[in-house]
């Protein structure tokens, strides 16, 4: 979504709804950083992303070191 550009402005703030979106969806919860820090980082992400400095392999790594399942309701 960020290397795409759907829209003529807020497309990385548009990434960054939906990262957050998709990984509440899919059963995870964002872990250890503060919201402000996280989000900063996501920032980050998504603009190396954008200047497609970032293979499939680093991202898979930046989330599997931020991200561990939700706790399942019983």
């Amino acid at each position: 979504m960020a290397r795409n550009h759907g829209f003529a402005d807020g497309n990385k703030r548009t990434t960054l709804i939906l990262t957050h979106l998709l990984i509440s969806r899919s059963g995870y919860r964002w872990a250890g950083a503060s919201e402000k820090a996280l989000n900063r980082e996501i920032e980050e992400l998504i603009l190396t992303a954008a200047r497609g400095q970032l293979d499939f392999d680093d991202a898979v790594r930046w989330f599997n070191t931020r991200l561990r399942p939700k706790a399942r309701r019983q």
